[in-house]
């Protein structure tokens, strides 16, 4: 933080009381902005911002007002910027560090599950100022989180603040791997290339299709639903050099860096539609990693419209489990199997401060009986 100390500070939250749990330590000369549609909230943060020194505070009654907020504080100069931790668990301030991320390419943001870059032990007095300025907004809104106040204070470490320094990609890469959006504004968003767990799923998927390949006939036609930007179809090209491939995906912007990188190759034919809209009619389906984002309803259609000789799957834990139990219910038998544990890596699987847990799955090989 000491290479930009000089640069003024912009500290961008969901509530007040988030200055003062998390930000209090870097919040004397800042600029504070607040996201909520609370239009009493302003009163709160000028009494937050009077009581720890700040420059100027700012209500945003939107998300929707973040973005040129920000953007027109960019075009100032400089910036030091505080926000939330894409790692939280309140969807508001996960929303603003996403907003926040997409105007500013480098963040300051809680060492939430992440390697802190620095520490503040607050002293006695900067203490008690916190724990009285947390008092006095709770006493206020009594009724707590019901009112859209945050998560009970204490569970933050009220006396130390600890951030890191990010990279707006950290965040969307965070965001990916932890909750359901598909957020396909960055490259590689779920961090494949880099990852080591991916690169052995890679690696255990070719060993558990292994027996297939080696099989009289091998496949010939495939289809690999999910293809995002081409990484597995890539691999199936070199596991099935006879077969052909087709590559299902829905979102545009996948499609386009599908089409970047294999839209010049014979073999593959890329299908731009949801996997609920194309027949799964081939020697060899792979369905990893896609029915997370499907409704019950539409999984159960999916699994019903099946008409493979064999079918691969991705999935770990209890929601591997019942994948497993519905296809076992319409007559497919598991042939071949590895197992992938979980681990912690970073985000990018690389150098990321920002650690996630990758959840580990059970590749499956599974015939029609």
């Amino acid at each position: 933080m000491a290479e930009n100390a000089k640069a003024a500070t912009l500290i961008v939250v969901a509530h007040p009381e988030d200055v003062v749990r998390l930000f209090s330590s870097v919040a004397e000369g800042a600029e504070l902005a607040v996201v909520t549609e609370d239009g009493g909230a302003g009163r709160e943060l000028e009494a937050v911002g009077r009581a720890l020194g700040a420059r100027g505070t700012h209500l945003l009654l939107s998300p929707s007002e973040v973005g040129p907020w920000c953007r027109e504080r960019r075009a100032r100069g400089d910036l030091r910027v505080f926000t939330h931790s894409p790692q939280e668990d309140a969807p508001l301030h996960r929303e603003v560090a996403l907003l926040v991320s997409r105007v500013f390419e480098r963040l300051w943001v809680p060492a939430t599950g992440a390697r802190p870059s620095v520490c503040t032990v607050l002293d006695d007095a900067a203490f008690q100022r916190k724990l009285g300025l947390l008092n006095a907004l709770y006493r206020e809104r009594p009724d707590g989180a019901q009112g859209g106040a945050c998560t009970d204070p204490l569970r933050d470490g009220p006396g130390l603040e600890a951030f890191t320094e990010v990279r707006s990609g950290d965040v969307v890469r965070a965001l990916s791997l932890t909750k359901p959006e598909i957020f396909s504004e960055l490259a590689d968003p779920w961090g494949f290339a880099g990852s080591t767990y991916e690169g052995e799923r890679f690696a255990l998927t070719a060993k558990v299709l292994e027996p297939l390949r080696h099989a009289t006939p091998s496949p010939r036609r495939v289809v690999d639903v999910g293809a995002c930007e081409g990484m597995m179809t890539e691999h199936l090209l070199s596991l099935f050099p006879q077969a052909t491939i087709q590559a299902v995906e829905s979102e545009p912007r996948f499609v386009a860096r599908l089409r970047e990188r294999l839209g010049g190759n014979a073999r593959v034919r890329i299908v731009e539609a949801s996997a609920e809209d194309v027949a799964l009619e081939a020697d060899l389906v792979l369905l990893a990693e896609v029915l997370y984002y499907l409704s019950d309803d539409a999984s159960r259609d999916l699994l019903d419209r099946l008409r493979a000789s064999h079918l691969l799957t991705s999935y770990g834990g209890g929601f591997g489990g019942q994948v497993h139990a519905a296809l076992a219910e319409r007559g497919w038998r598991a042939l071949h199997s590895a197992i992938l544990p979980g681990r912690i890596e970073p985000v990018d699987g690389a150098r990321s401060p920002l650690l996630v847990r990758r959840a580990g799955t059970e590749i499956r090989l599974w015939e029609r009986t």
